[in-house]
């Protein structure tokens, strides 16, 4: 018969070994023989049925089953302190959050805002997932997610955090040496920059769409990097999200476009987490911290 897991201590250590890669040093971080975290670890290989690492002279190396289950473990381990701290009516701002939100996020204003956030709240670790796939915040046990959509997918509750306003711009140079756009007719005539799932755009007050203006795509791409550094070469006319090239349009890299004549909004940036899941004090502190920093930058 297999014994359950004793207590907590067999979690941390897993959770130590995955980190530090070696048997050693995370014996030496818990006053323990090498011997002993072996025998935990090996216990919870007997428990789960499943190989976690691999072994060798040099290191460690956690399986790709190993690489699942972390998360999952990390998630009892803060709940748990989570209750401790609530029978002790002791909610400190400590711990670690997991957020994911997409690259260019990231690299334009989430990274930053985490930056911020942590230089108040050092003792919140946060552990940020980019990836341009929709995760399950569920599964990859994920305390919050940033993502554009219409409205908040169901099992989760969320805060829209501001607009998707959808831009149309150009670098200088493509604006001197091309034919004036003066109208969303006038871009028929011209190489389009956008993601796909742009395309059902509509302008403002019309029925026209932006698939109905595009006559010439000689660039196609799920990247919206590489579609903003073929709009800074003056490729194209690009048509992206506001927040991911408002730097450019600041420093003059490039130029908006059909300013009277615009896009519809493409749903909204939100803030999400999962809705059978209470939220913790550092959570709600970083959630009323994000929606707090956006509304400052974008809805002015």
């Amino acid at each position: 018969m297999i014994s359950p897991i004793r207590d907590l201590d067999d979690l941390k250590t897993f959770v130590l070994v995955v980190q530090e890669r070696s048997f050693t040093q995370v014996a030496g971080r818990l006053g323990l023989t090498k011997a002993a975290v072996a025998k935990r670890i090996q216990g919870l290989e007997k428990l789960w049925n499943t190989q976690l690492f691999y072994r060798n002279t040099r290191k460690v190396i956690p399986t790709r089953e190993a690489d699942l289950i972390f998360p999952k473990v990390i998630s009892v381990i803060e709940s748990v302190k989570e209750l401790e701290n609530s029978l002790t009516n002791k909610d400190e701002l400590e711990g670690i959050l997991r957020v994911t939100c997409v690259s260019s996020m990231a690299k334009n204003f989430i990274s930053e805002i985490i930056e911020k956030f942590q230089e108040q709240n050092p003792k919140i670790t946060i552990q940020l997932i980019v990836t341009d796939s929709l995760l399950d915040l569920m599964e990859e046990s994920i305390d919050i997610g940033i993502r554009v959509g219409t409205e908040i997918p169901s099992g989760l509750v969320g805060m829209e955090l501001f607009k998707n306003k959808i831009s149309i711009v150009a670098s200088p140079l493509y604006l001197k040496t091309r034919k004036k756009i003066l109208s969303p007719k006038d871009l028929e005539t011209h190489n389009l920059l956008y993601l796909e799932l742009h395309k059902t755009i509509q302008f403002s007050g019309t029925h026209l769409s932006l698939s109905d203006v595009t006559k010439e795509r000689y660039f196609l791409s799920n990247d919206a990097a590489s579609l903003v550094q073929m709009g800074l070469k003056g490729k194209g006319v690009l048509i992206r999200s506001f927040w991911d090239i408002e730097e450019y349009i600041q420093e003059g890299k490039l130029i908006p476009i059909l300013t009277d004549q615009s896009l519809e909004n493409f749903g909204s940036v939100w803030v999400i987490h999962p809705s059978n899941r209470t939220p913790s004090r550092r959570m709600m502190v970083f959630r009323n911290f994000l929606e707090s920093e956006c509304s400052l930058r974008f809805n002015q």
